[in-house]
């Protein structure tokens, strides 16, 4: 589905940038904070869309795809408060670099490929 493709393609930038930041010589606090926040709404906004999709054309896995997406998204906020209170750059780079591309990959590859071939069969178009 174009939304989803251009969803993604949003975050991979988000999160590279992250990693730009959690990379560079000199760290940057202020920016990496800013770039979670981002990171984190986007993802809100990239869960609520798809859940709503889900729930509106009854997908039939639509309670199994919520989860992994509650589930994620709780993740994230609690990465993200970790971060607010002790700023520990090899937690997030280890987010960054290793658990979140491999849950992403893994999350593209089963639950949005069957969610998008189901929604494929209707007319949806999606503003994002």
């Amino acid at each position: 589905m174009p939304f989803m493709n251009t969803v993604h393609c949003e975050e991979l930038t988000i999160v590279n940038r992250l990693d730009e930041l959690l990379s560079a010589d000199e760290i940057s606090e202020p920016e990496i904070s800013a770039c979670l926040d981002e990171w984190v709404t986007h993802t809100e906004a990239h869960f609520a869309r798809e859940n709503r999709l889900m729930e509106e054309y009854r997908f039939p896995a639509y309670l199994i795809h919520m989860g992994e997406h509650e589930h994620a998204y709780q993740y994230l906020l609690d990465l993200q408060k970790s971060w607010n209170e002790h700023h520990n750059t090899e937690t997030l780079k280890t987010y960054v670099k290793e658990t979140w591309p491999a849950w992403f990959e893994q999350h593209l590859n089963t639950m949005d490929a069957v969610t998008a071939q189901f929604l494929s069969q209707f007319n949806i178009e999606v503003e994002i």
